[in-house]
């Protein structure tokens, strides 16, 4: 059984029902509210969300066990990719013109620093304090709100086989116990697949500098969400939705950051496999990239 699509967090998601022991509408709305509730709190779009608040006025009081728990996890994966991770992005995203109108244009204050991320966010149970920084969750926000779905379906409404597919971002139980399989999508063209990879109850996330890239409209100098030169995309299967997505946008800002070893990685730089991990099933990297990879 698959759910109705649902516009959020700036992508279109997917949930298939393998288990169907409770009624699609009642999954549909659960579903709903609860994308729309973690949208309307960590949305970098909306002006009323509560990372909105935090990057505009510097402190939040009283935060919600929630918040804590997504901003320590930010501070804790920044450290274990030795800074490659860094939700601290956010003003660098507005000045090159990744803003919520969407202007594509460098402002003229743009700078070229991102600041550390300790050394700019505080957090306690308490209060969350922000220097000199504005923060963007792009990179474990989706991750982070999948883990949360599955486990709202788990214990909530007592699912167990499931594929909760958030614009790529992924985390799949089984299909009576067996691994499910799912598609590679070619970087540059989201109908084109370039192979396989099989999850039992793991996350999967993509990324790469090729979907969120725009010229700017003035100067036509590119950009891309990640704010790297490397063209590199990166697949990667993890125990947990959160973890994949932080660590395939970190392979694909740096890609020769030390991963542990329970992450599954495929790299491609071009037409060149420069990692490989197991499971990984490959045909055609399709158009420029017309290699066939063995």
């Amino acid at each position: 059984m698959i759910i109705a699509p649902i516009k959020a967090l700036g992508t279109i998601w997917y949930v298939e029902i393998i288990d169907v022991s409770v009624d699609v509408a009642t999954i549909q709305k659960e579903t709903n509210d609860f994308l729309e509730r973690f949208e309307a709190r960590y949305s970098r779009f909306r002006a009323d969300s509560w990372l909105s608040k935090l990057n505009q006025e510097k402190v939040f009081y009283n935060p919600d066990p929630e918040f804590v728990m997504l901003l320590n996890e930010s501070l804790r994966y920044y450290e274990v990719t030795s800074g490659v991770f860094n939700i601290a992005i956010g003003e660098k995203m507005e000045q090159s013109g990744y803003d919520a109108l969407y202007s594509f244009t460098k402002t003229e204050d743009a700078t070229t620093s991102i600041p550390l991320l300790p050394d700019a966010l505080t957090v306690t149970n308490e209060k969350i304090t922000l220097q000199e920084a504005r923060l963007d969750l792009g990179g474990i926000g989706k991750g982070f709100v999948i883990d949360a779905l599955t486990k709202h379906y788990r214990d909530v409404l007592g699912l167990q086989s499931f594929v909760i597919n958030g614009g790529g971002d992924i985390y799949a139980t089984h299909d009576n116990e067996k691994p499910i399989t799912i598609t590679l999508s070619h970087p540059k063209d989201k109908q084109l697949g370039i192979g396989t990879v099989t999850l039992l109850n793991q996350g999967f996330a993509a990324s790469s500098p090729f979907v969120r890239a725009w010229k700017d409209k003035n100067t036509a100098e590119d950009h891309n969400h990640l704010h790297t030169t490397n063209k590199i995309a990166s697949y990667v299967v993890a125990d947990t939705a959160c973890e994949a997505d932080v660590w395939a946008t970190t392979c694909a800002i740096d890609s020769t950051t030390e991963t542990p070893s329970t992450i599954k990685k495929l790299l491609i730089r071009e037409s060149i496999i420069i990692h490989n991990g197991d499971g990984f099933k490959l045909n055609y990297y399709i158009n420029e990239y017309a290699t066939k990879i063995q």
